[in-house]
C-alpha cells in the first residue's frame, strides 16, 4: 500500500452521470448512489448533505421511498440541505418540504432533517454532497439530489472507506447539525 491508502482510505468505486464521457470506463452516478443507501447496504445510519434537494420526478420519488424503507428498517437518517429561496431559485422544493415533513412524522425518531439557512451564515451557502454510511463508507462527489444531477448532468462520485477519513467525514456533518441545532430551524 502507498502513503495515501494507508493514511486517507480506499476509493472502491468512480461513477458519473452525463453521456458517453463515463462509458466504459465508471459506473452509473444514479445507481451507486441509490444502491448505496439501500437498508441492506445499512446497518444504523446514513448521513447526508446537499446542496439541492429537487422537485417531483422519478428519480426524487425514488430517493425518498429509499429512505423510508431505511426508517421502515429501523435505520437512522440525517439530512442537511442547503436552504435557498432567491424567489427565482429554490434549493430545496416545495415537494422535498412536504416530503421530509412526511418521513419526519413517520420516522419517530429516527428521521432528523436541517436545513442550512445561508442567511444566517452572512450568505455562505452548504455546497457540499456528501453522503456518510455508518461512518465507513462515504461517496463524495459533484452531485445534488435532483433529476439533472442524478441522470443528465456531468456530475461524477467517489465511494471511498477508511475509518478515519469516514469517520472525520461524519463528525463534520455531526457539527454541523450541533450548529444547526442552536438556530431557529423550520423543521
Amino acid at each position: 500500500m502507498n502513503d495515501l491508502e494507508d493514511n486517507l482510505g480506499t476509493v472502491h468505486e468512480i461513477a458519473c452521470s452525463g453521456d458517453h464521457w463515463g462509458d466504459g470506463l465508471v459506473g452509473s452516478l444514479s445507481d451507486l448512489f441509490y444502491q448505496t443507501l439501500r437498508p441492506n447496504k445499512v446497518q444504523d445510519r446514513v448521513q447526508i448533505c446537499t446542496y439541492t434537494l429537487g422537485r417531483r420526478n422519478d428519480e426524487i420519488e425514488e430517493f425518498f421511498a429509499i429512505l423510508r424503507d431505511l426508517i421502515d428498517n429501523e435505520r437512522n437518517v440525517v439530512l442537511i440541505i442547503n436552504d435557498e429561496d432567491s424567489g427565482t431559485f429554490q434549493s430545496c422544493s416545495s415537494f422535498a418540504k412536504g416530503k421530509l415533513k412526511e418521513l419526519r412524522d413517520f420516522g419517530k425518531g429516527k428521521f432528523e432533517y436541517y436545513f442550512f439557512n445561508s442567511k444566517s451564515h452572512g450568505g455562505k451557502i452548504l455546497h457540499a454532497k456528501l453522503v456518510v454510511v455508518d461512518r465507513k463508507i462515504a461517496l463524495i462527489g459533484s452531485a445534488n439530489i435532483s433529476k439533472k444531477a442524478l441522470s443528465s448532468n456531468y456530475e461524477i462520485m467517489l465511494k471511498v472507506s477508511g475509518k478515519s477519513t469516514v469517520s472525520r467525514l461524519s463528525l463534520m456533518l455531526d457539527n454541523l447539525v450541533t450548529m444547526l441545532e442552536g438556530e431557529s430551524n423550520s423543521n
